[in-house]
């Protein structure tokens, strides 16, 4: 399908996949799709400038954030991010309308066949189709104002301006900024009952605003706007003023503090500077108020991702609900959209639209979708390659060519640039839901393929590799698929997030010793976890090691805290379990947690934990992983005690030994955690077929610890014997079976 992108200042339609279809999106072929000059010319403006021209506009907050990236991802991420900046394209779109070609399953009240109009600079991009939550698209009574309601998306700005403002009827209201949102913010004030003077320095807004009934307008280039407002108001001012214009000063609401009466109100719905005069502000103790977006559930994952709907009791106008307002408004004649739209130009025409955009200034203008292919058929975008039949991995002689699934922050800066610089390895896949990162990876690493399905790469012969690299809960699932197909893997932690999920790995790879597979464990790979284990392997008696991660707050809406993808232990402390596994030689006996008990509803459980595991050699070993500390601290430390040594490493960066010789101890500049060792031994045995199963064990154990821990967290903490739970006992007789298990006591 086609897709409109920017890239250094200039309109792009590229090939992008379809949209996948997902439980709470609906699938929508775009008819006619609503260009904001404003909007879309900023953005193209933002992309013209190079990224030097950038850092030195702003030196002091890039050369910051340069710093912090550097220490957060290494010089050869940073650089990555950089290359990936330079050449990067830019989504455009936010409003469309257009039909039904797919519901998800857990969307109600959409029919296939229903016209929508479609909101979300995520999802209502410039495209043939797009993917849309339930909650961000709105029914039409028929295609009759197509074109019109592809304007929704701004009318509901200008209805929640409307809606902050609370207007009463014979109030009189000031807007300042006459563009395309102040003309509909004009129009719903006039719906309202108030008195309306426009503001503006435009003649044609202004004389657009008087055809749209504004009860006076003022050129503020022209005459003393306050004056003139003052006498118009019997020296009151307005009951309230709404800025739907932007300024890099905070003139604008200087001027609003002038016009509004004691009292009253002032409502931003444009992007101005907070840099104001207070005297004002004060002496009339005016509320001035924020006006976010669309309304109450914007930004708010559960209600736009998840589908969750607020009570209509008690949130009367969410967001959709204004969306539904505005598109009934336009069918039944009430708000005149015709006007604010000067042309139409096809999408395979971008090039005309953007220099009309330029040259012209107008309001709007719409994309139509005439001349591209209606997609009706989405069996085409569904059909997934399915092969029972198990194949062995065979190793690869002369090229790889690796498929990476999933392109988020971490794969981008860690993953993809460590393999684009091992030779004879070629990225030739990239698979990722979002056009705009299909597109700027593909571009970056020459890449063949860029798709958004990856079970239409099973079945291709000219891929060796997967690597995992997509959101926790689709890795076991993903990783299994391409295994069967005799692809090697390589997954990003964790395996599995539930038992089922592990016990299906763990299956398979036991039935199937050919294959080729892998976890990033990076952390026994690291310099100074190697020195470590050198130092472990000739101890006489067990270690204590004590382990504290310092893991950084993250809000519960995040999608690592999601049901689905099962939080931050199984996400991210199985890289702890899996190494005290190395470092010890041994498999967990028992586990103890102990979770904190928050008094806010804001700290997670099973963010701060206490996980206490004692191994079968004897050793104990325990992680602190709390959410609650300062990143100025450091995020990793551990300490390992053992016969009368001490050795303590400081973040993968500094490693120092107590009763060691001088040349034990390490000192880098960037964290060393192992990733470049485990990614070029994984890719040496692609190439040579070398086993990786002895590695399995402790990937196993990891995984069910961080499994088992999670649950204990959830319930407030506890304790389990792995002797008595036969599933651990069943995979550590098969990987280990000269171990012996022993009763522990409590």
């Amino acid at each position: 399908m086609k897709q409109l992108f920017v890239q250094k200042g200039k309109p792009r339609v590229i090939d992008v996949p379809a949209p996948q279809i997902s439980a709470n999106n609906v699938l929508v072929q775009v008819h006619y799709s609503f260009v904001s000059s404003g909007t879309e010319m900023a953005t193209v403006k933002a992309s013209q400038q190079s990224l030097a021209a950038k850092f030195v506009n702003n030196m002091s907050s890039h050369s910051a954030k340069l710093a912090e990236c550097i220490s957060q991802n290494g010089l050869q991420g940073t650089v990555a991010l950089i290359k990936e900046k330079s050449k990067q394209v830019l989504a455009v779109g936010y409003a469309c309308t257009g039909q039904v070609l797919h519901v998800g399953a857990n969307v109600k009240g959409i029919c296939v066949g229903d016209f929508v109009a479609c909101a979300g600079s995520e999802y209502a991009y410039h495209a043939d189709i797009v993917s849309v939550p339930q909650h961000l698209l709105v029914k039409l009574t028929s295609d009759k104002f197509l074109k019109q309601a592809s304007i929704s998306t701004i009318g509901t700005i200008a209805m929640q301006g409307i809606r902050r403002a609370g207007v009463q009827l014979g109030e009189k209201v000031a807007i300042i900024g006459l563009g395309l949102i102040g003309q509909l913010t004009l129009q719903l004030a006039k719906l309202s009952g108030a008195e309306v003077f426009g503001i503006d320095i435009s003649e044609q807004k202004l004389e657009l605003a008087r055809r749209c009934k504004a009860d006076k307008v003022y050129d503020n280039r022209q005459v003393n706007v306050t004056r003139e407002i003052l006498f118009a108001t019997e020296h009151h001012g307005v009951d309230t003023t709404i800025i739907t214009a932007g300024g890099a000063t905070g003139e604008l609401i200087d001027q609003a503090m002038h016009i509004t009466r004691r009292k009253g109100k002032v409502i931003l719905v444009g992007n101005v500077a907070l840099n104001f005069d207070r005297e004002e502000f004060y002496r009339k103790e005016i509320d001035l108020l924020i006006s976010c977006s669309y309304g109450p559930g914007r930004y708010d994952a559960s209600y736009e991702q998840s589908s969750i709907d607020y009570p209509y009791a008690y949130v009367r106008w969410t967001e959709q609900r204004n969306m539904q307002l505005f598109a009934e408004l336009i069918e039944q004649g009430r708000i005149n959209i015709d006007p604010l739209i000067s042309h139409e130009f096809d999408i395979a025409s971008a090039d005309q639209a953007y220099t009309y955009l330029a040259e012209c200034n107008p309001l709007g203008i719409v994309f139509s979708y005439h001349s591209t292919t209606k997609t009706t058929k989405l069996e085409e975008v569904l059909n997934s390659l399915k092969n029972n039949d198990v194949k062995p991995f065979k190793p690869v002689k002369k090229v790889v060519r690796v498929a990476v699934i999933g392109a988020g922050g971490f794969c981008k800066t860690k993953l993809l640039p460590i393999i684009s610089n091992l030779p004879n390895v070629k990225i030739h896949a990239v698979i990722d839901p979002n056009p705009t990162t299909l597109v700027n990876l593909a571009r970056m690493y020459d890449t063949v393929i860029a798709t958004n399905d990856y079970r239409t790469l099973l079945c291709n012969e000219d891929i060796n590799v997967a690597v995992i690299a997509s959101p926790h809960a689709f890795h076991a699932e993903q990783a299994l698929a391409f295994l069967e197909q005799g692809k090697a893997v390589l997954v990003e932690k964790p395996i599995a997030v539930t038992f089922e999920e592990l016990n299906k790995i763990y299956t398979f790879l036991q039935a199937n010793t050919h294959s080729l597979f892998a976890a990033d464990f990076n952390r026994s790979y690291a310099p100074c976890m190697q020195k470590i284990k050198q130092v472990l392997d000739v101890r006489t008696n067990p270690a204590l090691i004590s382990y504290r991660m310092n893991a950084g707050f993250i809000p519960l809406d995040h999608w690592i805290q999601s049901d689905i993808h099962r939080g931050r232990i199984i996400g991210e402390a199985c890289h702890i379990f899996e190494l005290f596994c190395f470092l010890t030689n041994a498999q967990p006996r028992t586990l103890h947690v102990a979770a904190l008990r928050p008094k806010t509803s804001d700290v997670s459980m099973n963010d701060n934990v206490s996980i206490s595991i004692e191994m079968t050699d004897g050793s104990v070993c325990t992680l602190i992983y709390s959410a609650l500390g300062h990143e100025q601290r450091g995020k990793e430390f551990m300490e390992v005690f053992v016969d009368g040594k001490c050795i303590a490493m400081d973040d993968y960066k500094d490693l120092r030994g107590y009763n060691f010789p001088s040349h034990f101890d390490l000192k880098s500049k960037q964290p060393e955690k192992g990733h470049q060792e485990l990614i070029t031994e994984f890719f040496q045995a692609v190439k040579t077929g070398k086993s990786l199963h002895e590695n399995l064990e402790r990937i196993y154990f990891a995984t069910l610890v961080s499994l088992h821990a999670d649950a204990l967290a959830r319930a407030g903490g506890g304790y389990i014997n792995f002797d008595l739970e036969p599933q651990f006992r069943a995979i550590a007789e098969k990987t280990s079976p000269a171990v012996t298990f022993q009763a522990a006591s409590m």
